[in-house]
């Protein structure tokens, strides 16, 4: 990671699985928009390029993972109120930059062992928008695939709390090998202290903008505020990268799930 940010980015992986005829993806739908994909219309594209039949949900799944922030990048990233830290700017650059390569690298052994697979993050059919009322919204969201391989939960912050805890990055794969989901908390805010108990905000509290309120997540300031910090990280650490990360640090949920009954947690 250069000459003056050494070590690990990332700490040991969580892998999950969900059916892609799970219910969840089609409600992904309403919840986020109806341009977010569905499994198995991320697999259409190379169906057609292998000239195979189009595949139904039921015929698909997907293999979603965790990367958990290693633990020196977070307690420097906590320690900062403003701004992030340089290791945590490394990791948005470089640690992506993995996430993003390990994608297609789990997409080409699958391929190479002769499934249908694709990674939709990394693919070209990936789209961000902006939208003026509820701010940046995608047609994969990591962390809703996360959540519906159990992986997680949502805090205020919106972030997804895991067994490892909320500093993460995340990535999935889709391919036609059909998964079965796993028992999921029918509470989406299980491992919130806020939500479970109405205390703690320290999320909010951190947040140098006021973008994590009682009421949630404004993602247009809080997008705003990231992209902002771009000509800090570049002044500061000489890297072209925008990031944050300050309520993902220095909280409850930061390296674990505050309310996860421990027989659940992943190794």
């Amino acid at each position: 990671m250069g000459t003056d940010v050494e070590g690990r980015m990332f700490d040991e992986p969580l892998v999950g699985f969900a059916r892609g005829a799970d219910s969840l993806f089609s409600k992904l739908k309403e919840i986020i928009g109806p341009f977010h994909l569905m499994p198995h219309e991320a697999l259409e594209a190379v169906a057609k390029r292998n000239n195979v039949p189009s595949l139904s949900a039921e015929e698909v799944g997907v293999v979603s993972y965790v990367l958990p922030i290693a633990q020196a990048t977070r307690r420097e990233n906590a320690s900062m109120s403003s701004a992030p830290s340089r290791r945590w700017a490394y990791t948005r650059l470089y640690g992506e930059e993995f996430n993003k390569g390990l994608q297609r690298y789990i997409e080409s052994i699958l391929v190479k062992e002769g499934y249908l697979a694709i990674a939709p993050e990394v693919s070209n059919m990936f789209r961000i928008s902006v939208d003026d009322r509820v701010g940046p919204t995608s047609n994969w969201s990591q962390r809703h695939v996360a959540f519906a391989a159990g992986l997680g939960t949502f805090g205020l912050s919106d972030g997804l709390i895991t067994s490892v805890g909320i500093a993460h990055r995340l990535g999935s794969v889709v391919v036609n090998v059909p998964f079965e989901s796993p028992r999921r908390s029918e509470d989406i805010h299980r491992d919130c202290i806020h939500f479970q108990t109405g205390a703690c905000m320290t999320c909010a509290k951190r947040c140098p903008v006021g973008a994590i309120t009682k009421d949630g997540h404004n993602k247009i300031k809080c997008r705003e505020f990231v992209l902002a910090q771009e000509e800090y990280i570049r002044e500061s650490y000489q890297l072209d990268i925008y990031g944050c990360g300050l309520c993902q640090t220095g909280v409850p949920c930061e390296s674990k799930a505050p309310f996860i009954n421990p027989v659940e947690k992943r190794h």
